[in-house]
């Protein structure tokens, strides 16, 4: 089972639907952050058709004032009035 989020929002960024989450990860103390992005897109693979959310970014941080910033900034960036927070 993996670590629950700490935060979690959905965003458009150029019309396209990200997800985004922050959590604690690892089995060291204290605990490092760890922030995963992930994509919406369309797939037709094998006979199989729908929605599938990909990673497009995945980073454990020690930092956690580091991890919180640029968690922000991400959120920051995307496209006007469209970020919902999930968690």
């Amino acid at each position: 089972m993996g670590a629950k989020p700490i935060a979690s929002h959905s965003f458009t960024k150029d019309e396209i639907i990200y997800y985004i989450r922050i959590q604690r990860t690892g089995d060291k103390l204290p605990q490092p952050a760890r922030i995963v992005v992930g994509k919406r897109i369309w797939s037709d693979v094998g006979g199989w058709k729908g929605w599938e959310i990909v990673t497009v970014y995945d980073k454990n941080f020690d930092d956690w004032d580091y991890a919180r910033k640029l968690y922000r900034e991400i959120l920051s960036r995307a496209d006007g009035g469209s970020v919902k927070t999930i968690i």
